[in-house]
This record gives C-alpha cells, structure tokens and sequence, in this order.
C-alpha cells in the first residue's frame, strides 16, 4: 500500500503550485536554446545530493529508488548526447516539470525526515547558486507543445510515446506528465489541446496495474469534470462511471455524471479556445501548410528557376564563383550556397553566445516588446568587432552588387522550444521606425548558421515556398520594389522548430547608399503587390 501510495503522492498537485520560481532571479530558457545546458547542470546536482540522500536512508525511504532510477536514467540518455537532448521539445518539457515541480516535491516529502537536513542545507544553497526554469519558462515550455502539434498536426499519442513525425527521439512521456500538461493547457486557455493530453494522460494512467486505487480517483474525477467543461462529455460520462463502479459514495463522478445526464439547458456553455483574428485567416493556414510541405510551387513556377554559378563580373569570382539556387524570380529570392565557412561560424556563435536576450518586435506605444508573436533569442554585433563579419558585407557585395556600407548591426540570433516567427514583412511600414541615418530595409540575407533536423523553415505563405536551413547558405531577397515601395509579397516567417537548435544571422541592407546601384524604373513598379497588403 505504501508503495502505491508514494509512487503516486508525487504528482498531487496542480501546476500553479508548489514551485520554484520565485525563489531565484531569472531569464527565460524556453524562447532559445543556447544556455538551456544549465538546466542539465542544475539536474545533475540535484541528481548527486538526491542519490546521497537515498542511500543514507534506505532502510526507510527503499520506495524512493524506483523514482531516483527513472531521472537516472533519464538524464544518462541526456548526458550522452546533450545537443540532441535537448533541441527535442518533449524532453525539454519534461526537464522543466522535473525542475519546477517534481523536485519541490521529493524536499517536502523528506522535510520531516531527521537524515534529509544534508539533502535540505544543499537544495537551499543550489536554490540561490543553480539555474533553474521559471514559471513563464514552465508554461512556455507547455505552450509550446501546442504550438508545434498544431503547426504539424502532430499526433497527441505520438509525442506522448516520444515520436516527432515519426521519428523515435526519446523516453515516453508518463501518465502524470500529460495530466500536468493538459492542466497547463487548460489555464493557458488553450482547451482544445487539453482535451487531448488529458484523454492520452487517462489511457496511459488504464494501463498501470494502480489505476483502479484509490489514490488515482482524483486525478480520474479531476480529467472527467475538465472534459465536462470542454464538451466532451462521451470521455467525462465513461470515467465518471468507471469511478463509480469502484466506488458509489465519489461525490465529483456523482456531479459529473448527473450533469450529463441532465436536460442540455441546464449544462454550461463548453469552454471553446478563441484563437486571435488572424489565427484564424486564411493567410496563416497557407502559412501552417507552407511549413507542413502540404503547399508547394508549382510545377509552372519551378520550370522557370534554375540553380546556376554567378561571378557577377567580379574578378575574383571568375575563379570561384557563388553557387546560386533560384526560388522565385519576382519578388527576387535566391540561396546563396557555401557561402560563409564552418570557422566563421562557431567564432560569430562564440561572440554572440555572452549578450543573447529575448527577441523583441516593433510596437507602436513601446516601440520594442517580446512577444508570443516571436519566441527566439538574439544579440546585435558591430560589423567591425571581427573580420569575419566583414568578410560577410564583402561576399554580399560581391554577389548582389549592393552598397553594404549602411547596415543595421548584424543581428545573430537563436530559436528555442518551438522558437517562430509568425508571418511579418522586413521592411518598416512607417517611417517612425527608422533609424537616424539610415533608410528602409531594401535586402534581407539571412546566414544559416546551423541546420534543423525538423522544422525550422522560411516560409514565404504568397510565394508558396519554404526554405530549410543549410549550415553556411545564405538566403536572400529584395523586400522593397525599385520605387522603394514595400513589396508586400515577401511577407515571410520562421517555422517553428521541431527538432533541433536554430541559428541565423540577419543582415539588413540600408536603402539609403542604393541610388546608383539599385536606381528607380521609369514607370512604377509597385501596384503588383499591393493586393498582398491586407490580410486574407
């Protein structure tokens, strides 16, 4: 019985409770994965003074063992393979839960025990000294999921089992961890993914030989009366009455059940998810099944592009010329290939690593706000702090013929947990945001700094196109017409990753020192994309 008990009692909770975030300072970890290391770290520790514990009060705590071998081995098949570890979004998900709750949990329960005061003394001193997730970091983290099963139409059983379209990444998730995800869901407002993760957390929770104990009928009520709420009353009514079955005298099976079975004017309003406006337009689902690969160019489209070596008529590149691959010929959006090396890489990773903070976007009262809209992390660098990033003006002069000398600074920056960037154009739709001295945004080439085993692409929802990301092309295009209009066509985003670390590096080129280099048409050039300047 004692067994059962403790096996169970750990996950008595509900997810706003009993965490550990307000006891320390803290950036977020979920919006990129550089940095997500220290996490690993934190469990690591917590692993060494958890197992001293363990063993000094064995005799008592022989129950514990079960629980310490799962993280055990968890975090062995962490350890192994780190990267791949965590660039999975249901293990960082798990390692956020283990963090901010699971951990909490294991210090109360030995908090009457007279050996656990080593175990306390070093969980206080690791509170103000380790990295640990907060909160927003722990919903995020939830989010997240949400966003990628969504985006991919990802099948609920399969993340659960530790798949990603298919591909076998990790452990399985537990019972307890998708109640504790649908609970999430549910206070994010996100009620028809909770539907789902509290149903999987339910099947799962069938299958162990404890699922007919008493201490699993409040989690069983608790996922019936959630489902009763969300109009899935089918799911709500078969629970209910399997409580009842082991158990006549369950007031809230009795609530639920009753409610059911009541005339349908008496029942509450389901709880529906009410996504945004332009959540539900017909651009973003073009967006979503640009990214799916469900949309492509057409087979008339891609006749006319070509992948072809380019000099430009520069001396230099005579002899080694720039392999260029062409994805829509107008607006003009092109891939640079090989086009920066694997060294100059890792140094403008090494450089940018130290000043990374939350990605942020323009907005009319604050003029700069992080966002759901955005979730990656970047930092800005001076062309002129290496030669490398000058290097980089350099081979895009080369290539494009484009003055290079006015450039925003270049921005390096990392996606995290389901890092995206829903669709927005590059160039500024008012002129209040431009800096001083400097002009509109005419070019946008975008340095692939690493690739992404899934998700990750560019996207353009009106060109029909997506772009995955190669370590060391460039992706490049024109986002204003000659007359300098915006070219509304270009609106573009990042996909949200699935698996993997995604790295870029933007470079913005100034239309200011374009005059001669990029001069206006004799007639106006810009009314083709106008029809793309409102939302569908």
């Amino acid at each position: 019985m004692s067994k059962i008990k403790w096996k169970i009692q750990p996950y008595l909770f509900i997810v706003a409770t009993c965490l550990l975030s307000s006891c320390y300072a803290q950036i977020d970890y979920f919006s990129s994965i550089s940095g997500m290391e220290n996490l690993l770290r934190t469990e690591e520790y917590l692993l060494q003074s958890f197992r001293e514990y363990v063993r000094a009060s064995k005799h008592q705590l022989q129950t514990l063992e079960s629980e310490l071998h799962r993280i055990e081995m968890e975090y062995a098949q962490a350890a192994r393979n780190t990267e791949n570890y965590l660039t999975n979004p249901v293990n960082v998900y798990r390692l956020m839960k283990r963090l901010t709750n699971d951990w909490t949990i294991y210090e109360e329960r030995v908090q009457a025990d007279d050996a656990a005061k080593t175990f306390l003394r070093q969980m206080a001193e690791y509170r103000e000294t380790l990295s640990f997730p907060s909160q927003d970091d722990f919903e995020a983290s939830a989010a997240a999921l949400a966003r990628l099963q969504e985006t991919y139409h990802l099948d609920t059983e399969q993340i659960a089992g530790g798949f990603l379209n298919g591909v076998k990444y990790g452990t399985s998730m537990t019972w307890q961890d998708c109640f504790v995800l649908g609970k999430q869901l549910f206070y994010l407002e996100e009620y028809n993914h909770t539907k789902l993760w509290l149903k999987e957390s339910m099947q799962r929770l069938s299958r162990e030989p404890y699922y007919k104990h008493p201490h699993t009928f409040e989690y069983v009520e608790d996922v019936a009366k959630s489902l009763l709420n969300l109009g899935d009353l089918e799911t709500a009514l078969k629970l209910s009455d399997d409580i009842l079955r082991l158990d006549p005298t369950r007031e809230t099976a009795s609530y639920v059940r009753k409610t059911i079975l009541s005339p349908v004017g008496e029942r509450k309003p389901s709880l529906t998810t009410n996504p945004s406006y332009y959540h539900q337009t017909e651009e973003f689902e073009t967006y979503k099944k640009v990214c799916r690969g469900e949309i492509k160019p057409s087979s008339a489209q891609l006749r006319t592009l070509r992948c072809r070596y380019e000099s430009n008529n520069h001396p230099y590149r005579l002899i080694a010329p720039f392999k260029v691959e062409e994805h829509s010929l107008d607006p003009l959006v092109l891939t640079f290939h090989d086009f920066i090396s694997d060294t100059k890489i890792a140094t403008i990773k090494h450089m940018a690593t130290p000043h990374m903070q939350r990605s942020t976007v323009r907005d009319v009262v604050t003029m700069s706000k992080a966002t759901d809209f955005r979730i990656s992390k970047n930092a800005w660098l001076g062309y002129q702090e290496h030669t490398y990033m000058l290097d980089m003006l350099r081979d895009l002069h080369d290539i494009t013929g484009l003055d290079v000398t006015r450039c925003e600074k270049l921005q390096v920056a990392n996606y995290g947990l389901g890092g995206h960037y829903e669709p927005h154009w590059d160039f500024y739709l008012d002129s209040e945001y431009i800096q001083e001295g400097l002009g509109n945004r005419i070019a946008t080439a975008i340095f692939y700094l690493s690739e992404v085993e899934q998700g990750g692409a560019t996207a353009f929802p009106y060109l029909n196109t997506a772009i995955k990301p190669k370590t060391g092309n460039v992706l490049f295009w024109y986002n204003l017409h000659r007359s300098l209009d915006g070219d509304y066509r270009t609106k573009h985003a990042a996909c949200p990753v699935l698996k993997g670390s995604k790295w870029i590096a933007n470079v913005w080129i100034n239309d200011i020192t374009q005059p001669f280099t990029r001069p206006c048409l004799l007639h106006n050039d810009n009314e083709i994309s106008r029809p793309y300047a409102t939302v569908k």
